[in-house]
């Protein structure tokens, strides 16, 4: 059995092949995590501008894309905006993009999330050692 796979890896360029596809997934997932941290937290921070329409922005956001499966986004990407738009998107820039959004959706709520767990007590202790208050996000 292991006889089997190494002739199959050291047949022609398979083993070249598989390093590329290892070095294309690895970069694809370092840009993806860069922008998806950027924009993740802007995003989260958006989320706790205490308005109701920004309110509904960012819910509408995050249940299209915790219902849609990464997959079917990467088809709509890929093919969707080809046909829609006419614009040609490389396989890379669309699986880029996707992940992107994905992960801006996950890492924003992360950071809600984390802004809304922080106790009364350290905001007003913060407060009462004249740190910038920042009304976005506090109160």
């Amino acid at each position: 059995m292991l006889g089997t796979a190494i002739d199959l890896l050291s047949k022609g360029t398979n083993f070249e092949r598989l390093l590329y596809g290892l070095w294309v997934t690895i970069k694809l997932s370092l840009i993806s995590a860069i922008f998806s941290i950027i924009f993740g937290i802007l995003f989260g921070l958006f989320m706790e501008i205490k308005n109701p329409i920004t309110k509904i922005i960012s819910q509408i956001y995050l249940q299209i894309i915790r219902i849609m499966p990464p997959l079917v986004l990467l088809f709509i990407t890929y093919f969707g905006v080809t046909r829609i738009y006419g614009v040609h998107i490389s396989a890379e820039t669309s699986a880029i993009i996707v992940f992107t959004i994905w992960g801006t959706a996950e890492m924003g709520d992360l950071v809600r999330g984390s802004i809304e767990s922080i106790p009364k007590s350290q905001i007003e202790s913060a407060m009462a050692l004249a740190l910038d208050k920042n009304k976005y996000i506090y109160m």
